[in-house]
């Protein structure tokens, strides 16, 4: 094969004022935003943050600071509130994780996930983060090194989550928040109760006015300082200013009694903001509660509600008006976990079977789309379409790539949930759909996670034509993240099911692909899309 020398851009003219080389990347600034008209006092707690995280503190490791508390008392919105009030502090960049530790659908991220998450946001290449997590956790500390950013961890479930998020330098500081007392020593600890009822005054006032002061007295007393449970009844009172609540008979209807315990007055303040909602808005609230994904875009909303997008977007403004969910990111909407599991209970099975049925129907189909426009090679695979969905259906490659990016966490989580739900059908298609994405982007351990959810469904399939791709795929993956030895078994199995199969084929493709494992951060060689035949009537159907 002949050489081919690239003569490289013209020089430039002796005027140009353009720098030599790429311009840096801006720094990460994750952390969401929060409705500031819900932020009221945590004035001593705040200048109990900027005492242990400030820059000028001790250089005597990382500093760490831990808020802890009961689910809707306010961690996450004190911790942001905090992270934008200092970010000039942190040069560097401002970090964000939420770990999901308490979320009633979704698995928390695990400690390994994390940390390549972090690796990807400080920038670097998917191809060169090494397979073993310690190696992992050793390139997390030695990019943190030096560099002056904060480190946000939302809803840790535990204390090992959080150790291997430590990037172990004093330049650098760590926000944590748990619903427990993690084992952390070294770290600042600010426990958070309900706010107190001068605080919490300031929060209702705003949405009905100091005229009515009987009122507000009442409202307080039931919604236990909770700023979750406050934030849903000022949202409601905001939207109905007539609504009479002077007398305790009405106080009482907006937010039932007794209130002895913090969950009860956050399933009070729930049931009245439901009594408040529309029937499409109702419709799209229990459609999202069980999706098994961190956040919804519209179109994704949209089919799990089985409504027109324009109608969906009007709805998800008006539950966000109401606190019912959140923009945490720009189109990007989620459910605070407690929210999601009040939900839940007024949701009836069917409703739930057929939105969940959709939901998968619109990322799977999103993503065959995308790969086939990817790669116009590829064979498709045949699938049929559940009523109300709408793929977003990406136009170009480039386009394709884009929504994956934005869509890989959730399509990751979803991808696990069909395989552990037995959707098995679901599991091995949405993983063939990706794995060009996947590739293209580099994202070899999401490949390795990918395929091993498939070969666990091809195996429960019980199809020896899936199960021969599944193994074959996962192989190549291992090879991709310099795993070879994990790479063996794999592609052992799957040469023995292509020679059952007498899938010549099957066999040389297998063999092709470990002829040259790619070495650690090089392009990775072309696998062939050999999608197995679809069979009719195969898809498993939730219920």
């Amino acid at each position: 094969m002949g050489t081919h020398t690239w003569p490289g851009p013209p020089a430039p003219h002796p005027a140009a004022t353009e720098p030599d080389g790429p311009l840096d990347p801006p720094p990460p600034r994750q952390p969401p935003s929060i409705p500031g008209e819900l932020f009221v006092g945590r004035a001593a707690e705040l200048g109990v943050l900027t005492e242990a995280l400030s820059p000028t503190g001790l250089p005597a490791g990382t500093k760490t600071a831990l808020i802890w508390g009961p689910g809707g008392v306010g961690k996450t919105w004190l911790a942001l509130r905090w992270a934008h009030r200092n970010a000039e502090s942190f040069p560097d960049g401002l970090l964000h994780l939420d770990l999901r530790g308490h979320d009633p659908v979704t698995p928390p991220v695990t400690a390994e996930e994390a940390v390549r998450d972090l690796l990807l946001a400080l920038g670097a290449d998917p191809r060169t983060i090494p397979p073993a997590p310690e190696a992992q956790a050793a390139l997390y500390r030695d990019m943190m090194a030096g560099r002056r950013m904060l480190v946000l961890i939302d809803d840790a479930p535990s204390t090992r989550h959080v150790q291997a998020l430590l990037p172990g330098t004093s330049t650098s500081a760590v926000l944590i928040t748990s619903r427990r007392e993690l084992d952390l020593p070294a770290a600042a600890r600010i426990p958070l109760g309900g706010l107190s009822e001068q605080e919490a005054s300031r929060l209702l006032v705003r949405a009905i006015g100091t005229t009515r002061p009987h009122a507000v007295r009442d409202l307080l007393r039931r919604c236990a300082g909770l700023p979750l449970a406050l934030g849903l009844v000022a949202a409601r009172l905001a939207t109905r200013p007539h609504l009479p609540v002077e007398t305790p008979t009405a106080a009482t209807a907006l937010v039932s009694e007794p209130l002895a315990e913090q969950d009860a007055a956050l399933r009070a303040a729930f049931e009245a903001s439901w009594l408040g909602l529309g029937e499409d808005a109702r419709r799209l609230l229990l459609a999202l509660a069980p999706a098994p994904v961190p956040d919804v875009g519209l179109a994704a909303a949209a089919s799990l509600a089985a409504l027109p997008a324009a109608r969906t977007r009007t709805l998800l403004r008006l539950l966000e008006a109401a606190h019912l969910v959140i923009e945490h990111r720009p189109g990007r909407f989620r459910m605070h976990d407690l929210v999601r599991l009040h939900t839940l209970r007024q949701a009836g099975p069917a409703s739930t079977a057929a939105a969940l049925r959709r939901l998968v129907d619109h990322y799977m189909y999103t993503a065959h789309h995308g790969a086939i426009t990817l790669a116009p090679q590829a064979r498709p695979i045949t699938m049929s379409q559940a009523p109300g969905v709408h793929p977003a259906l990406p136009a170009t490659g480039q386009d394709a790539l884009d929504w994956f990016d934005t869509e890989r966490d959730c399509l990751l989580t979803l991808l696990r949930w069909t395989a552990e739900q037995d959707w098995n059908e679901d599991a091995w298609r949405i993983a063939w759909s990706v794995d060009e994405m996947l590739r293209r982007g580099g994202h070899v351990h999401d490949r390795v996670r990918v395929w091993e959810s498939a070969v666990f469904a091809a195996e429960r399939l019980g199809a020896a034509d899936v199960q021969c791709l599944a193994y074959r795929r996962l192989a190549h993956a291992h090879d991709e993240a310099g795993d070879h030895a994990a790479a063996l078994p794999a592609r052992h199995r799957a040469l023995a099911l292509a020679a059952h199969l007498r899938d010549r084929r099957g066999q040389a493709q297998t063999h092709r692909t470990s002829a040259f494992p790619p070495r650690a951060g090089a392009q990775a060689a072309r696998v062939p899309s050999d999608a197995p035949p679809a069979r009719p009537g195969a898809r498993r159907r939730l219920g």
